[in-house]
């Protein structure tokens, strides 16, 4: 008798400040639950980031709850591990909290004996499918985990297993994540589906006889570059894989939660007052309504401030419109009269890390992790602690504190602070 299974990752709830978008991430995932009760799935596996934050919008993440219990209440149990945004080391998680509650079940649980981390592994009582994992930590730390696995056990295990993961596979790693990717080598053989999550991008790949799959991001996960691609025709959605003793189909099923509208405009050559006309013109004539709009300016104006150009305007038009919500990227926009730094890159990422590389090299520290590549990358982590908001009823000594941990652990100065 075939079964089957759900398989998302990265549906990231509570990311993005603007409500717009934040609804449209949870419309995402109330679809998704919808198909998989309409195609009633043996079981779900969440691949890591189900919520953008280890203590989520609690608004949000309520809506989301609910409808997880009308699947868990419909018979569907649902398996998980960490993502690297889910997890914290310095404090409780409400991915913790609701698995006490019994909403799902933590799949990256073990314990480590002799120096080897001993997962357990989790039967399903409906299929008898072996489930297991690894969670995702920041900046790839969850390598150490993959390193001190017990991979005699786990390869050892008999039946249909899926291993979940949350990380970047060094062989479809990105560029910028090639250096935080775990090798296919460190991963234990002989599962039937390796359900992978972090890489936003889906992808379906045979490697070394391993299935590999990401379904990628179920929205956008809070990314401009995700909306990109979404807006020039990627298709978002998740798994359905079909198995008995083995995988017999793997199926992508998509989840559309809006219409997108890419708008590119080049600056070259003009001036900031031709460029403020023109934008204005588009704005004004080009069909908005009930979608998501992306306006990409990038060139060199001869002539003018790029302040000059009056962005607020035209999102206020364009909003008057009827458009849902719309998200301006003019990094890439420069003028030759008043040019300060050469941007080669629109991808915020990108920059930050081009400009943390420039500016440690130039300084010295007596703490190695402050210098170098690792200076880049601790650096990287400081900023996204810092970049978090106060949460909905946080008081400000909470707030404070729960950002002082968290600069605390990106510099791994834990014991001086007990």
């Amino acid at each position: 008798m075939p079964y089957r299974f759900a398989h998302l990752s990265d549906t990231h709830i509570g990311a993005f400040r603007q409500p717009a978008l934040q609804k449209l991430v949870l419309d995402a995932f109330i679809t998704a639950m919808d198909i998989c009760i309409e195609r009633s799935v043996d079981f779900i596996i969440l691949s890591g980031d189900l919520f953008d934050s280890n203590i989520p919008n609690m608004a949000l993440a309520n809506i989301a709850v609910r409808k997880m219990k009308e699947v868990r209440d419909r018979g569907i149990p649902i398996y998980l591990v960490y993502g690297s945004h889910d997890f914290s080391p310095t404090q409780t998680s409400v991915v913790d909290m609701l698995e006490s509650a019994g909403l799902f079940r933590n799949v990256s649980k073990g314990v480590t004996v002799d120096g080897k981390f001993e997962l357990e592994v989790y039967r399903d009582p409906r299929t008898g499918a072996k489930l297991c994992g690894v969670y995702g930590r920041r900046l790839g730390m969850e390598s150490d985990v993959f390193k001190s696995l017990d991979r005699e056990a786990l390869e050892s295990t008999n039946g249909f297993k899926v291993f979940a993961f949350h990380g970047a596979v060094a062989d479809l790693a990105p560029d910028v994540m090639r250096s935080t990717s775990v090798p296919v080598s460190d991963f234990p053989r002989g599962f039937d589906y390796y359900a992978g999550g972090h890489l936003h991008d889906r992808m379906l790949e045979k490697i070394s006889g391993m299935t590999i799959a990401y379904p990628g991001a179920l929205f956008a996960g809070g990314d401009y570059q995700d909306m990109e691609k979404s807006a020039r025709g990627t298709q978002r959605g998740f798994f359905v894989v079909t198995f008995d003793q083995k995988v017999s189909e793997i199926e992508f099923v998509p989840v559309k939660a809006c219409d997108w509208r890419l708008i590119e405009y080049s600056a070259n050559g003009k001036s900031s007052i031709d460029v403020k006309s023109q934008l204005l013109e588009i704005a004004r004539n080009t069909e908005v309504a009930d979608r998501v709009v992306l306006l990409k300016v990038s060139g060199e104006m001869v002539s003018g401030r790029t302040s000059d150009v009056d962005f607020v305007e035209i999102r206020r038009m364009m909003r008057d419109r009827g458009a849902l919500e719309i998200l301006l990227n003019y990094n890439a926009l420069s003028s030759k009269e008043y040019a300060v730094q050469n941007v080669v890159t629109d991808n915020p990422y990108q920059i930050e890390e081009r400009l943390f590389r420039e500016r440690l090299s130039e300084a010295k520290f007596r703490q190695k992790k402050l210098a170098g590549e690792t200076g880049v990358t601790t650096s990287k982590e400081i900023l996204h602690v810092l970049k978090d908001e106060k949460k909905e009823d946080e008081v400000k000594d909470d707030y404070e504190s729960r950002l002082l941990k968290g600069v605390v652990n990106a510099l791994e100065l834990d014991d001086e602070f007990k």
